[in-house]
């Protein structure tokens, strides 16, 4: 199937006038051709015109203006037919490249067309075709696997078994996409046939090929393993293990061993997995010198760490130091994961008094935290050592006091600092509370009494509820006075006495807090008790108020105060209340923030 040169385009050879002229098909050949017209576009062939001579064995190719053949647009459009007449009559454009340096057959592979694709290899030049690349180094294959088309995978490797070696620009072998895609099947075939002897409808052979092709890895030095171990690829990471153990012992660029992939990721199966064929590989480290609790620990993953504190292989690992002589308890108490931290404080083989190389125990990292505006991350990791009671380091008694024997005046002000803005803070809160309940004293509810003899009086005033409103509403009242009375002492007295003025009306204002919501609590549910369903919404409303304001302040009043046992424990559960009310949040939600 020939056509006449058109005068009008160049020969071979030949220099173009004009810089930058763009080629040009013959407007009926790809008007066909994306219509899909099989007479008009054997027409179109027969009469058209053409671009310039390919080979003189292989007669003349059109090309478009991103060197797109008439294959390439019919395999784009999906017509069968032009692409079964053009393997058929001109089987050498197969090898040809677009612009992209993309074969028809990477496009019928990137789109997933597994009868496309068929056609394609069967023609007599798709064995160079199997094998080209595109500009991004993909060949056919990978470009299947990449876009997960898994059956038209099958079909490349079963015609073409030695194609998966190759590898990409980015350093991903047809292995590491076959285990990205979750591919099992294939990962088998191509793990127990290394050398390309396999057959999709025959049996494998080869057994003992050679399988350094395994450590092909992406830029990132990762190999078929780590991916899988990252993506919780459960089935992939067994077969991997049982044919090619020897990948467990491989680092990525960032010093990574396919174990602490899985720690990381949080995949506790794949950590099992990996623990049952290589039972060594606990003993792996990453460059810090940290196992995988370190790694655990320090990513976040306390599912992983509840699951793995009840391995017993795994206890020796429990207490190991870093290079930074950081244990797990450490990093987990750097990277502010209280639900982590919790789980390590509460388990009795953790030691609570290791300190690291810079002599502080978890406590004191925490600690030094706290002395800054921490987040409610960093202070519920503090509130977890707090309640378990852990130590200080015996050299200082709190890492902060030395520091701030050594910081300079600057960083004394912005302490200074740091402490007038929590007491404003209380300051106005207290007043506010006093305010309200100033008010709510003389506007009480029912009103009062407009006749004799109790001309003056509540008219609630025999009330239960009414009197329990009173009793608080004054408790309230008089607390949020004491507590502004010693703040604006504070604030008018030495600077340096804050911290401890802090410490004592910080119960006061928890104290006000709670009796001014039990107050209104009372107040609201004796007028409109007669309807009881409407009085039982309001106590159960308030009633859990009041629990939650436990929990916020009973953790901040006892653990930031007391070093005797019975206090921390006394906020067990409230701080367990906040765990499970904010720990998710706080580990997961406020990183992204």
């Amino acid at each position: 199937m020939s056509a006449p040169k058109n005068p009008g385009l160049l020969e071979e050879g030949e220099e173009e006038e004009s810089y930058g002229m763009a080629e040009s098909m013959d407007p009926e050949l790809y008007r066909a051709t994306t219509e899909g017209d099989i007479l008009e576009f054997i027409k179109a062939m027969e009469h058209g015109t053409l671009h310039r001579h390919y080979h003189s064995s292989a007669g003349c190719v059109q090309l478009g203006p991103q060197k797109n053949t008439v294959l390439h647009i019919a395999t784009r459009c999906g017509h069968y037919e032009i692409v079964k007449l053009l393997c058929k009559d001109l089987p050498f454009y197969v090898a040809e490249k677009n612009s992209k340096g993309d074969t028809p057959l990477h496009i019928a592979a990137r789109a997933g067309d597994s009868l496309l694709v068929t056609l394609l290899i069967n023609c007599d030049w798709r064995e160079g075709a199997l094998e080209l690349e595109n500009e991004e180094g993909n060949t056919a294959l990978h470009d299947a696997l990449g876009h997960s088309h898994r059956k038209v995978a099958w079909i490349l490797i079963n015609k073409n078994p030695s194609a998966w070696y190759s590898v990409n620009k980015e350093g991903k072998s047809v292995l590491y996409l076959a285990a990205e895609a979750g591919y099992v099947d294939l990962v088998k075939l191509l793990v127990d046939n290394p050398v390309g002897n396999c057959s999709v409808e025959g049996s494998f052979r080869n057994k003992s090929a050679d399988q350094s092709s395994f450590n092909l890895g992406c830029d990132e030095g990762r190999n078929a393993l780590h991916f899988s171990a990252s993506v919780g690829f459960l089935d992939g990471v067994n077969f991997l293990l049982s044919h090619f153990c020897a990948a467990t012992y491989q680092r990525d660029i960032c010093g990574l061993f396919p174990i602490h992939t899985a720690s990381s990721e949080g995949h506790v199966d794949i950590i099992q997995g990996m623990l049952q064929h290589c039972p060594d590989s606990r003993e792996l480290l990453t460059l810090q010198g940290q196992n995988i609790f370190h790694v655990a620990a320090k990513s976040g993953n306390d599912k992983a760490v509840s699951s793995m504190l009840k391995m017993p292989e795994l206890e020796k690992l429990l207490n190991e130091k870093d290079d930074d002589g950081n244990t797990p308890l450490h990093l987990a108490t750097i990277c502010g994961h209280p639900r982590i931290v919790s789980a390590l404080t509460w388990d009795e083989r953790v030691d609570l008094e290791l300190i690291n190389k810079d002599r502080l125990t978890a406590l004191d990292i925490a600690e030094e935290y706290m002395e800054t505006m921490a987040s409610f991350q960093k202070r519920l990791t503090w509130m977890a050592l707090r309640v378990a009671v852990a130590l200080r380091s015996p050299h200082t008694r709190s890492p902060h006091t030395n520091v701030s024997r050594q910081t300079s005046s600057a960083g004394q002000n912005a302490e200074l600092e740091n402490y007038k803005d929590k007491v404003n803070v209380v300051l106005l809160v207290a007043t506010l509370v006093a305010t309200v309940t100033f008010t709510a004293g003389f506007t009480v509810p029912g009103g009062y009494n407009n006749s004799d003899p109790d001309q003056g009086m509540a008219t609630m005033l025999a009330k239960l509820k009414f009197q329990e409103f009173v009793i608080c509403d004054t408790i309230a009242m008089y607390s949020s006075i004491i507590v502004t009375v010693t703040l604006i002492c504070t604030q008018l007295g030495d600077p340096s006495s804050m911290h401890v003025a802090l410490k004592l009306v910080l119960p006061l204002l928890a104290i006000a807090l709670a009796m001014m919501s039990i107050a209104f609590m009372a107040g609201l549910y004796v007028v409109v008790s007669k309807v009881s369903w409407l009085g039982l919404i309001i106590l159960v409303m308030g009633s859990n108020v009041v629990i939650v304001l436990a929990a916020l302040f009973v953790p901040l009043c006892f653990l930031g105060s007391s070093n005797y046992r019975i206090f921390c424990q006394l906020s067990y559960f409230p701080f367990r209340l906040l765990l499970y009310a904010f720990g998710s949040y706080t580990e997961r939600d406020e990183s992204e923030d």
